[in-house]
């Protein structure tokens, strides 16, 4: 099923002014809660502080992340057919990264990265549920190292975004990760109330933002990759040049007329 999208710009505005939105509402309604007491401020109020907390599972933060996730999984898998199509390389390339793509948006849903830390596959002392980095890493690195050929076959632009959002997920991913579990987080995840966990939520909020830029900033550079091949292929359809010259002068029907007047003044 093809989904009709609108153009990379756009839709990045709309999901930059969503990430805005989540943060606010997650740092503005904690600060009450946590920061200054306020319990009451609106029926459930605990309840709503939890469900836009950026820092909590299975709210509206996590099923944002995991469906731009999947939305970035389902433009690759749409550059894997553009590529089929043409009967260029890497499409098998394109097909395994939306894969890894459909992955990491069901590991954001549903959390499995955290399975390392309660199992206690690496003792970390108070940082062990940092774990799932040590698991993680040296796959992520033979994955990398095996998508440069990949990489260095796309356009510069193409390339600059992506390798700009990579190193944006890697620093909220990893290293904010690490900022915070030093910063009032114990190894079962738990974080004092009040300041204590206000210092702990700016560094997960400054966390979780550089992720969903990285995937965001990643996710324009596939869609406007997208965009430019399916313009390319509109024009290079039968029949294209014509209705593109036909489309032209639909827009100027003023002039058109202007000119047959002036003609019969000359006449």
């Amino acid at each position: 099923m093809r989904i009709n999208l609108p153009t990379p710009r756009t839709l990045v505005r709309f999901l930059l002014c969503f990430v805005a939105g989540l943060h606010v509402l997650s740092l503005g309604g904690n600060y009450l809660y946590h920061g200054l007491g306020h319990h009451n401020v609106i029926p459930a109020f605990a309840w709503w502080t939890t469900f836009f907390n950026v820092d909590k599972e299975k709210n509206l933060p996590t099923w944002f992340s995991g469906a731009l996730l999947l939305l970035a999984a389902y433009v690759l898998w749409e550059i894997a057919n553009n590529v089929a199509a043409r009967g260029e390389k890497y499409a098998k390339h394109w097909r395994i990264l939306s894969v890894v793509f459909a992955f990491l948006s069901m590991d954001e849903i549903t959390q499995m990265h955290e399975m390392s830390r309660k199992m206690g596959l690496v003792n970390l002392g108070k940082a062990s549920y940092l774990s799932w980095i040590v698991v993680a890493a040296p796959f992520v690195l033979v994955f990398c190292v095996s998508y440069l050929k990949f990489l260095f076959h796309l356009p510069m632009r193409t390339r600059l975004l992506v390798a700009g959002g990579g190193v944006l997920f890697v620093l909220g991913a990893v290293g904010m990760e690490v900022v915070g579990a030093f910063v009032g987080r114990d190894v079962s995840g738990n974080v004092a109330p009040g300041t204590g966990y206000m210092e702990y939520l700016l560094a997960a909020s400054v966390e979780e933002l550089c992720e969903m830029l990285g995937v965001i900033t990643f996710f324009y550079a596939m869609s406007s990759y997208l965009y430019e091949r399916q313009q390319q292929d509109a024009l290079a359809a039968p029949g294209a040049p014509v209705q593109l010259a036909a489309a032209r002068s639909r827009r100027q029907p003023v002039a058109a007329g202007t000119a047959r007047h002036g003609d019969t003044a000359a006449r």
